[in-house]
């Protein structure tokens, strides 16, 4: 007899490390992307696209990070990043390959001070991160409550990190709201 809520977990794991996979790859790419057309502006005598650092946020994050929560599959990905337009634009192709859009807002999307971001991908040209789950989540807590209702509801639920709760108090977020 199958075990449906188990095999619910597998397919659930098995999608995060697709996930987890797909980005690594698409950094990958985006380095050795830079990395030709570095070597054609050289040989041009032009400028070369310089190092790049991305922080991958939001739901994103959520799903490269793992966290065990009912995570909506969405396309669009916020990020950080300090790259020029050329490397953006070949970004933004390389991900729409898998289905994925560069949130055009997700640099104006707001983070704790206190976020730590883990490595996803270190290159020649990019180092990729991605924002810790429970900044995050402060994050959507404060920024979009309503929206984010039923996923921080789920957290407390599941037994929120004390992190979570220091970063609440400290950022004023009423979580009496989601309990």
């Amino acid at each position: 007899m199958v075990n449906e809520p188990c095999l619910a977990r597998i397919d659930n794991y098995v999608y995060i490390y697709y996930v987890f996979c797909m980005y690594t790859q698409i950094f990958s790419a985006l380095d050795q992307w830079i990395a030709r057309e570095n070597v054609k502006a050289r040989a041009e005598g032009v400028p070369t696209h310089r190092k790049c650092t991305i922080r991958v946020l939001g739901q994103a994050a959520l799903w490269v990070a793992e966290v065990d929560l009912a995570l909506t599959a969405t396309q669009d990905v916020d990020a950080y990043a300090d790259y020029d337009w050329a490397v953006q634009q070949e970004l933004e192709r390389l991900l729409a390959k898998e289905g994925k859009v560069l949130d055009p807002h997700g640099r104006e999307v707001w983070m704790p001070r206190e976020t730590h971001y883990a490595p996803l991908y270190a290159g020649r040209y990019v180092d990729a991160f991605v924002a810790d789950p429970d900044a995050v989540l402060i994050s959507k807590a404060c920024k979009a409550p309503e929206k984010n209702e039923a996923l921080i509801t789920e957290y407390l639920a599941k037994g929120a990190s004390e992190r979570f709760f220091e970063l609440a108090q400290k950022y004023a977020v009423d979580l009496e709201r989601f309990v």
